[in-house]
């Protein structure tokens, strides 16, 4: 049984350091500027020492109200250190628990650490028994693409709303075309959004999976601009009614080698596409968001429960009408119980100057299901939700950016929001009800 964990923020990890990662130029200025996006409630403030990277928030509610959210945390992103916390909050987010960490790599005293970092958690609550999981990623020492992307899925699972956790299997994910030929290899994937649950009984997330490298621990070999992915969707088959985690068992879709690939604009000979978004329109397809470097939000529709997909196209206000623009960044989106749809995104090219371009301010806009056109989902006017200014928390690892790695909740018919600012601070919000409208 998992408890609270002594993890290594070691002397050996803070040598690692650059030297002006190290430097504080002033200590505890961080602290002053974590209001600044107007959150309700602060999750996870760092201490500013092994944990000045957090990312991937991604929350849930159990039966009794809890409220959960698992992110990971490192000294910076994809750091040795990587690991998966849990904090939970059981007055709908006035306070929260101290962050538990539920992997990390294992050390003893007086020895390296073995280098098996865990990240990219998210969780699924069966709503009927109150179990909770929480799956992620687990190196395991291969680097075919990066250390956090190289990785096993497995999980943890709780019975007690959450306080304490036991270990899972390892779940095997099936090879593909891009796998490396060595049959001991691992898979390299990424996802960043809980499961959903659909009106049929599915329960399923999007993944992205990556092209593995050539070599099973150097990782990728060339310019990180030229790796690519492609989208898949995890199905876990028999999650609703199987007790014991030891036989679950998770589907890979589209079936066959290959996932959804989109051709980068620019590059069509390369492909690229990442951290699908899911969610069940009210005739029972599903409907998904994508990131890509394309400049705009993409998506695609599934008429058979997650198995096969349209192809991918722009996402457009109204059919026919504007795309809508973004950078290469996740797009979180969500159907709510009322029938609007709503979807948080940067409203601006990426652009050719950085890889990722700029993602602030953060974008919303609130639409409508229009089931009989091709494009199922229609979206009104965004508005600015969220404008930092592209100033960069002091002691921060990463660069200005906000809500970049979110997850919405509709909870207690109000729509939560679950975000980082700047990979940093680990916050809250319940989003106004004027920009749903």
């Amino acid at each position: 049984m998992i408890t609270r964990r002594l993890f290594l923020a070691s002397s050996t990890l803070a040598s690692a350091l650059p030297a002006a990662a190290q430097e504080a130029k002033l200590i505890g200025a961080d602290r002053q500027i974590w209001r600044r996006s107007n959150p309700d409630f602060a999750i996870f403030l760092p201490s500013g020492y092994g944990d000045r990277t957090n990312q991937q928030v991604v929350a849930a509610a159990t039966p009794k109200g809890t409220l959960i959210v698992t992110w990971t945390v490192g000294a910076w992103e994809g750091a040795v250190d990587h690991r998966v916390v849990v904090s939970r909050s059981t007055d709908q987010g006035k306070t929260w628990s101290q962050p538990l960490v539920l992997d990390s790599q294992e050390f003893e005293p007086g020895k390296t650490p073995d280098g098996h970092r865990a990240q990219y958690s998210f969780p699924f609550v069966h709503s009927e028994t109150g179990r909770i999981y929480i799956f992620y990623s687990k190196n395991t020492g291969q680097s075919q693409v990066r250390e956090d992307t190289t990785a096993v899925l497995t999980l943890v699972w709780s019975d007690d709303d959450g306080i304490t956790w036991r270990r899972g299997p390892v779940l095997p994910l099936p090879r593909c075309e891009w796998s490396h030929p060595d049959p001991s290899s691992d898979p390299n994937w990424i996802n960043i959004f809980a499961p959903i649950r659909t009106k049929s009984g599915t329960v399923i997330c999007g993944a992205g999976r990556y092209k593995a490298g050539p070599d099973l621990h150097k990782g990728w070999q060339g310019r990180s601009d030229d790796r690519e992915t492609e989208l898949v969707f995890f199905h876990f088959e028999n999650i609703l009614t199987e007790r014991d985690p030891m036989r679950l068992r998770v589907n890979v879709y589209p079936g066959g080698p290959r996932g959804l690939r989109i051709p980068r604009k620019g590059a069509p000979n390369k492909v690229w596409s990442n951290e699908p978004c899911l969610t069940e329109l009210s005739d029972g397809r599903i409907f998904c968001s994508i990131r890509t470097r394309n400049d705009a939000v993409y998506y695609t529709v599934s008429a058979d429960q997650g198995r096969t997909w349209q192809d991918p196209e722009p996402l457009r206000y109204t059919n026919g009408g504007a795309i809508m623009l973004n950078s290469n960044a996740p797009c979180p989106v969500i159907r709510m119980k009322n029938g609007r749809v709503v979807i948080l995104y940067y409203n601006r090219e990426n652009g050719s100057a950085a890889q990722f371009g700029s993602r602030d301010p953060v974008w919303i806009a609130s639409g409508r299901e229009t089931l009989g056109k091709h494009q199922p989902v229609e979206f009104g006017q965004p508005s600015i939700f969220m404008d930092i200014k592209g100033e960069m928390v002091p002691g921060g690892t990463a660069w200005p950016q906000i809500a970049s790695y979110s997850s919405l909740l509709e909870h207690n018919g109000r729509l939560w929001l679950f975000y980082n600012d700047s990979k940093y601070f680990i916050l809250g919000k319940v989003v106004p009800e004027a920009l749903l409208k």
